[in-house]
């Protein structure tokens, strides 16, 4: 058995990261891999209660940027001592939808909390803990805007409800935060072209996968 990784998936609304998520899982466990798959906001009760506040705020309010960081933090700091530091302890690998790069972007250079604050809180709520390996789904936002409206409405979907009413300049600011985000840590950022049919976008994972670690 190898050593145990943390690898996150993470990018703008509708590029792929559940479908992505499933075949990983499965590619995994045929190379003998055990892996746990999670995802964030939520993967405990207390963080899945944190994110239903943080998904669909009450009617007449709007959330705030500096909320909206404050709750995805709290939520990530159960997350990564009940779930993910226990299972890279005994030996698993940790596949999360999104982790702390979605703050990142969504709250620090997108949402205009600024990266130091975000920062703060990151290293509060991981411990320091950094994945070893993060897929960034890069997706033209013409066909990402296609995918969301071809779905409609996912009350148990892994994307917030609100970001599926954005237009095409907020889904393109997003993808551009991303990637920017990238070039901040070029040797854990793989990117993934999520144009691509889903199963060109697994075999480009996989084969990454492989190259990094002798699968």
């Amino acid at each position: 058995m190898t050593q145990a990784r943390f690898i996150t998936l993470e990018g703008g609304e509708g590029v792929g990261k559940s479908t992505l998520a499933s075949g990983l899982v499965r590619w995994l466990d045929t190379r003998g891999v055990q892996i746990l798959q999670t995802r964030e906001p939520g993967g405990t009760p207390i963080a899945d209660e944190i994110r239903r506040v943080f998904k669909s705020p009450p009617a007449g309010e709007d959330i705030t940027p500096e909320t909206e960081a404050l709750l995805v933090c709290a939520a990530r700091a159960q997350h990564v001592a009940k779930v993910i530091k226990p299972a890279l302890t005994s030996g698993q690998w940790v596949l999360c939808d999104r982790f702390a790069d979605s703050t990142r972007v969504y709250q620090g250079l997108f949402g205009g909390v600024g990266i130091n604050e975000v920062e703060r809180l990151i290293k509060f709520s991981t411990g320091g803990l950094e994945p070893d390996l993060t897929f960034l789904l890069d997706c033209d936002v013409t066909i990402t805007a296609g995918r969301i409206g071809a779905r409609g409405a996912d009350p148990k979907g892994d994307d917030v409800a609100r970001y599926d009413q954005a237009g095409h300049q907020v889904l393109d600011r997003l993808r551009q935060a991303f990637r920017k985000l990238a070039g901040f840590y070029p040797a854990r950022f793989y990117i993934l072209d999520a144009s691509l049919p889903p199963e060109k976008v697994l075999q480009d994972a996989c084969a990454e996968l492989e190259r990094r670690w002798k699968l």
